[in-house]
Parts: structure tokens; sequence; C-alpha cells
């Protein structure tokens, strides 16, 4: 009987064996991407943009990253603390310009009275490990 309950045991050990999966460590890093940006002009001129995409905002949270959304076209350039720190440096931001909105698939925007209508670029960059973590480029027409 003993030897039953042996062999029966060994049997379940391989059975287990054989099926497992091997387990792997989630990854950190948060997932960054840019699907689509929608751009709208008031009669004042402004420029507001909505920017659409992966942008794991739980992780970035979480993990306390910082993170800025960068705008370019051509020679100007705009980038937004998406933390709300204050910018510095050059090519940042006018007093008016700023982070509007942040959600868990969309960042709306209003840029600098430098930007025209015409080809531009955005892209979200988090630093991870202090090293920056960036999205992919995202093209678009103001």
């Amino acid at each position: 009987m003993m030897q039953q309950r042996c062999k029966s045991l060994a049997l379940m050990v391989a059975i287990l064996m054989a099926a497992a999966v091997p387990l792997r460590a989630g990854t950190t890093e948060p997932r960054l991407a840019l699907m689509r940006a929608t751009a709208v002009r008031s009669t004042a001129g402004r420029i507001t943009l909505t920017l659409e995409g992966n942008f794991s905002l739980g992780d970035t949270v979480q993990l306390a990253l910082p993170l800025d959304v960068l705008v370019t076209q051509g020679e100007v350039a705009a980038r937004f603390d998406l933390a709300g720190d204050p910018p510095t440096g050059l090519n940042q931001p006018a007093p008016d310009a700023g982070v509007i909105s942040i959600g868990e698939r969309a960042i709306t925007l209003v840029l600098p009275a430098q930007f025209m209508a015409g080809e531009a670029t955005a892209q979200i960059v988090a630093t991870f490990d202090g090293k920056p973590l960036a999205s992919n480029r995202l093209r678009f027409t103001l």
C-alpha cells in the first residue's frame, strides 16, 4: 500500500513538472506608444493638441517616473512636463501654453504661439533608471 502511494506521488510530481510553464518576471518599464494626434486651431489662433495612445500612466505614477511630451515643428520645440513642474531651459513652452488634461489614453496640450500650420512631431519620454525611455515619434499635421 505504501509502495502504491509512493508511485502515485511520484507520477503526480512528474506530471506537474512536465506541465509547468517557466515563470518570467514582469517588466517594470512603462509602455509608451502614440497612435493618433488631433490638432484644433481656435479662432484666436491657439492650437490645442490631443495625443492618444498607451502611456502606462499606472506604471509611471507607481514608479514616480518623470514623463514629458516633446512636440517639434522644424526648429520650434516645446517640452511639457506632465508632473506639473515649471519648465526651464531653452525651447520651453510660453506661459500660456501647457497641459490641459491627462487621461489613461489621451493627453491634451495647448501649444505655444510659435507653432504654425504644417507638419509636426510628438513623442513621450519617461526617465527610467536614469535613462530616457521614448515612445515612437508620431507625425501629424497642425
